[in-house]
């Protein structure tokens, strides 16, 4: 097996494709890759933590890797949360360049296609099971602890860049009657934010007088239903545009019961 197939099967492992996930083979097998001369799995390990500048060689600890700050109750209505340094700045910049970037879509209830719409401007990776790596997943499961909700629930993860006067005008999350019937409503956003050398670009939430700024990796996650289950108006939010620099946000939707496999998820994003 190459170097190169050695680091895609610590993807599979990581993931948990058509297989139980297991992090200590996926670990043993990015470090077989690294090994073997792939770069990209070396500067995975660094990210993680598993080799110090002395040059230590050990395993990522996943136990830490998927620890995090205790969460900031920010709103109870909408259920609003905030966490300060959720993701470490190695990880941010190695966030950054995942996928490839395009115009960001938006679905369209009324047709159920998806398309650009004059609603939001910025540009938008959808991340394939393609585009996935071990860093990237590791990200996902903290997500998953954070929340307290199963990566099989998860979407697409989406990595999204606002350039100065970009933005995702108000909106929610949520989907209408029709979809959840088919896929499961969207019950939680979380978004992480991947830098903060830009000004202005602010979380707004309009109906409850909140706006958000991250730094560098912090977090913010809301509930995009009420308690019972009800999709929530007050989750309106919109991603304002920056004034100077880009802004760059990691987005990960959460459905409430498994969905359909991460390669055939619909394109869609979310505004951070």
């Amino acid at each position: 097996m190459t170097a190169s197939d050695l680091a895609s099967e610590a993807v599979l492992e990581a993931v948990g494709a058509g297989r139980p996930q297991n992090w200590a083979r996926a670990f043993t097998l990015l470090r077989a890759a690294a090994d073997g001369g792939d770069e990209r799995a070396g500067a995975q390990l660094a990210v993680l933590g598993s080799d110090a500048a002395t040059g230590e060689r050990r395993d990522p600890d996943i136990a830490a890797l998927l620890s995090f700050p205790a969460p900031v109750r920010m709103s109870e209505q909408p259920r609003l949360r905030s966490i300060a340094g959720f993701a470490s700045a190695a990880e941010c910049d190695w966030l950054r360049g995942r996928g490839t970037l395009g115009p960001a879509r938006v679905f369209d209830p009324a047709t159920g296609e998806v398309g650009t719409d004059p609603l939001r401007n910025n540009a938008c990776a959808e991340l394939e099971l393609d585009d996935l790596d071990v860093v990237t997943q590791v990200v996902r499961a903290r997500i998953a602890a954070a929340t307290r909700l199963p990566l099989p629930v998860f979407e697409k993860p989406q990595v999204l860049r606002y350039r100065p006067g970009e933005q995702f005008k108000a909106h929610v999350d949520y989907l209408g009657p029709a979809s959840p019937a088919a896929d499961g409503q969207r019950i939680a956003t979380f978004l992480l934010f991947l830098n903060e050398d830009y000004a202005g670009g602010e979380t707004e939430f309009p109906s409850i007088g909140v706006r958000h700024r991250g730094r560098t990796g912090d977090a913010l996650f809301f509930a995009n239903v009420d308690p019972a289950g009800r999709p929530d108006p007050l989750t309106l939010h919109a991603g304002n545009p920056p004034r100077d620099g880009e802004k760059w946000v990691f987005s990960q939707w959460i459905r409430d019961r498994s969905f359909t496999p991460l390669e055939r998820l619909p394109a869609a994003s979310p505004a951070g």
